[in-house]
C-alpha cells in the first residue's frame, strides 16, 4: 500500500468507522412523548454490546486501515486464516447484519433517532469499502 496515498476503498473505511463511532454517542432510540423526549444511546445500559458491537467492528476495520496507512506499522497478511480484504468484508458484514436487524426489530413506542440511521448509513457504507477493497485487489497483478 502506497503510504502516502490512501486508496479510495480505504478512505470509506475509515471516515464510515469514525461516523458510526462518533454517531454510537448519539441517540440510537427516542420516545417521544408531550414537552419533550428521552433517548437512549448505543452505550446506554439495555443496548451495550448488541448497539455496540457494530460500532466497535467499524472502529476495528477504520484503526487497521490508519494503523497500516499513518502509522507505518507492518500487518500480517492474514489474521484467523483470512486475509484482510476477506477480514474486513466479514466485519462489514457484520455489522450491516446487525443494523438491519435492528431496523426489523418493532420497538413501539421508541422510534429510531440520528445516531441509528448514522450507524445504518455506516455499516452500508463498511460494506461498500470493504468491497471496494475486495475488487480492486482482483486488478492486481498476482505472483505465481
Amino acid at each position: 500500500m502506497n503510504r502516502r496515498k490512501l486508496a479510495p476503498a480505504n478512505i470509506v473505511i475509515l471516515v464510515a468507522g469514525i461516523v458510526m463511532l462518533i454517531a454510537s454517542f448519539m441517540a440510537f432510540y427516542r420516545l417521544p412523548f408531550p414537552g419533550g423526549s428521552v433517548s437512549v444511546n448505543a452505550w446506554d445500559h439495555g443496548l451495550f454490546m448488541i448497539a455496540t458491537l457494530p460500532t466497535l467492528l467499524g472502529a476495528f476495520m477504520a484503526l487497521q486501515v490508519g494503523l497500516v496507512a499513518f502509522g507505518r506499522i507492518d500487518m500480517p497478511n492474514r489474521v484467523l486464516g483470512l486475509t484482510w480484504d476477506q477480514a474486513h468484508l466479514v466485519l462489514a458484514l457484520q455489522s450491516a447484519l446487525l443494523m438491519g436487524a435492528f431496523l426489523a426489530l418493532d420497538k413501539a413506542p421508541y422510534e429510531f433517532g440520528a445516531g441509528f440511521w448514522l450507524m445504518l448509513a455506516a455499516a452500508i457504507a463498511l460494506v461498500v469499502g470493504a468491497l471496494m477493497r475486495i475488487a480492486t485487489s482482483r486488478r492486481r497483478p498476482r505472483a505465481i
